[in-house]
Order: structure tokens, then C-alpha cells, then sequence
């Protein structure tokens, strides 16, 4: 039996629109709707989805730096959902974040061993040569050297700021790290070094990802397990296996098929949809993705379909369509 680390029922999330003039209606972006998962320790799941679909905001849900109006957050088996700032800080150690931008969430007039070091200001009691000893000995983890730490951020590139992230994120030995597209910024050989760097940081302190990407790619090497979203809606979650190799939604479907084949001699047919993403304020009746799925049918307008089990018994998968009966 897995440990569930964060148990999601039910979330949403909304944001207000601006309104100009003296419009008294009120309008929301909808970025988060009834979204329900697990994240199990140990584990890597990743959340896919095209720009504007929620993936970010969900990721600010998980560890509290948006609340949420509807459902529940539960972390190790207590529920955080109302939780204020105060409330959090004894959770704030446990739940780091990577962001995209490494050299947007370093201060550019701090050297690199304060940087690294400043967390364990907050989250522990050690002295000032303790901290700087323990910041050189993260920066070697993520393959700096310790003159690396004399340095400033604007004298690195960005998959060595992104190294720095990473050290920084990991020195108050957290349970879960809220990863935000940490390698889209970066070159492709540059990619795979950092990847390499999240798979052994993980094996050696036993570490959960929660791996926010568009790149289907990065996602297959890196997850245990993979969420698909659409217009703030969980469509699929379930085992790497199964949604590479099996989809069963229409729209994970066409993500899959926009994925380049390396082999000159394998071809696979492309998926293109129609139309463009409906707006988060409008949603469409029914379910999200029926003014763009080539298989909707009449109940895929009228009804919201929920994610059902359509595993084989032996590893999770849940898809939410109407065509999965």
C-alpha cells in the first residue's frame, strides 16, 4: 500500500476579472475546476496540458500560496484547505517550489552560497559556518563547485541557475518539490543534464515530484505517473504506461500524437484539432473539450463527464469521457 503524501478532493479555483465601466456583473476565470488526485511519496507525477489549462495554478493550490473556494487539501493526512500563512509555516519546510524562471526567484544581490543557505535560516537552527558548510555540499549535489558560491547570479547560465534552484529547494530536506516547467527555459542538452540531476536527488533522499510540463517528451523520462488537464479539468491520470501507450481520452490522444518520432522509418499520424481553447470565463456546457474533440456526440454538450476507472487491474488509469462506459 502506497503512502498518499497529498490527497486533493473535489478543488477549485477562480479568479476575478477586472470589469471596466459599471458592469455589476461579476466574471471569473475558472482555472481549477473539481479537481481530485493523489500524489504518492516517493513518486513523480506529472501534469500536462496545453498553456492556460491550470496546470500552474494547481501547483500554487498544493502548497497553499493561492486557497482555493471549493474542496478539500489534505498534506501527510492533515487538511490544510484553510489554512493562513501563520498556519502554513510549519508546512512551508515540506513543500518547496522550483520555478520556470531561475533567475526571476534569485536575488541578483546575493551570492550564491546565501542564496542556497537562506532557507535554513528560517527552517533551522544552525550557525552561520553550518549553513554555508551545508550550502557548498548542496551546490557539489547538483554539480557546482564550491567557488561557484562566491558568485552572483547574473555570472551563470540558466542551467546553472536552475542547478541553484534546485539546491536551494532541496537544503531543508523537503518531502515534496513543486517543480513549474523547471527545464523549458533551457537548452535541450541542458535538459536532460537537470533531468538526470531530479532522478538521482530523488533516489537519494527518497523525494516526491510534482512536475508541471507541456513537454510530453520530458515528461515520459522523468513520471511514475501522468495527469492530463484541459480548461482547468483533470481528463485523464493513470501509470506513464498506460497513458503513453494506451489514451483513452480524444484529447490526450492528440497531445500524444504531436510528440516527434527520432526513427526515420516510423511514422505516426498526427491528431489536429479544430478551433481554438474556449475561454475559462465561458466554459461550454457539458464537457470542456466537446467544441473541439473529432468523437463528440450529442451527450458531450449536455453533461460534465467524471473520471472513471478503466484500469486493467493492475495499474491505475481513469479517464473522464463519455465514450469510456
Amino acid at each position: 500500500m502506497r503512502e498518499v503524501l497529498v490527497q486533493l478532493n473535489g478543488v477549485s479555483k477562480k479568479f476575478l476579472v477586472p470589469q471596466k465601466g459599471f458592469k455589476k456583473e461579476k466574471k471569473y476565470v475558472h482555472a481549477v475546476n473539481n479537481v481530485s488526485l493523489e500524489i504518492f511519496k516517493g513518486e513523480t507525477l506529472s501534469i500536462v496540458g496545453e498553456s492556460g489549462c491550470g496546470k500552474s495554478t494547481l501547483g500554487r493550490v498544493i502548497n497553499k500560496i493561492l486557497d482555493v473556494e471549493e474542496g478539500i487539501i489534505k498534506f501527510k493526512g492533515i487538511d490544510i484547505t484553510k489554512h493562513n500563512p501563520r498556519e502554513m509555516l510549519p508546512f512551508r519546510k515540506d513543500m518547496q517550489v522550483i520555478f520556470q524562471d531561475p533567475y526571476g526567484s534569485l536575488n541578483p544581490r546575493m551570492k550564491i552560497k546565501n542564496l542556497v543557505s537562506e532557507p535554513l535560516l528560517v527552517h533551522s537552527e544552525l550557525s552561520v559556518k553550518e549553513r554555508e558548510k551545508k550550502a557548498l555540499e548542496l551546490l557539489d549535489m547538483v554539480g557546482l563547485s564550491s567557488s561557484h558560491g562566491e558568485r552572483f547570479p547574473h555570472e551563470f547560465s540558466g542551467g546553472q541557475r536552475q542547478r541553484v534552484g534546485i539546491a536551494r529547494a532541496i537544503s531543508v530536506n523537503p518531502s515534496l518539490i513543486i517543480a513549474d516547467e523547471p527545464i523549458s527555459a533551457l537548452d535541450v542538452s541542458i535538459q536532460a543534464q537537470v533531468i538526470n540531476i531530479f532522478k538521482d536527488l530523488q533516489e537519494r533522499f527518497n523525494l516526491t515530484y510534482f512536475f508541471i510540463s507541456h513537454d510530453l517528451s520530458v515528461v515520459e523520462l522523468i513520471s511514475d505517473r501522468v495527469g492530463v488537464m484541459y480548461l482547468g479539468n483533470l481528463v485523464e491520470i493513470g501509470d506513464k504506461k498506460n497513458i503513453y501507450n494506451n489514451p483513452k481520452h480524444p484529447y490526450t490522444e492528440a497531445l500524444l500524437s504531436a510528440i516527434p518520432v527520432a526513427e526515420a522509418n516510423k511514422k505516426r499520424e498526427r491528431i489536429i484539432l479544430k478551433g481554438d481553447i474556449p475561454s475559462p470565463i465561458d466554459r461550454p456546457a457539458g464537457c470542456p473539450f466537446s467544441t473541439r474533440c473529432p468523437k463528440v456526440f450529442d451527450l458531450c454538450k449536455e453533461k460534465m463527464p467524471i473520471l472513471k476507472d478503466c484500469s486493467d487491474g493492475k495499474s491505475e488509469h481513469k479517464v473522464a469521457c463519455h465514450l469510456i462506459k
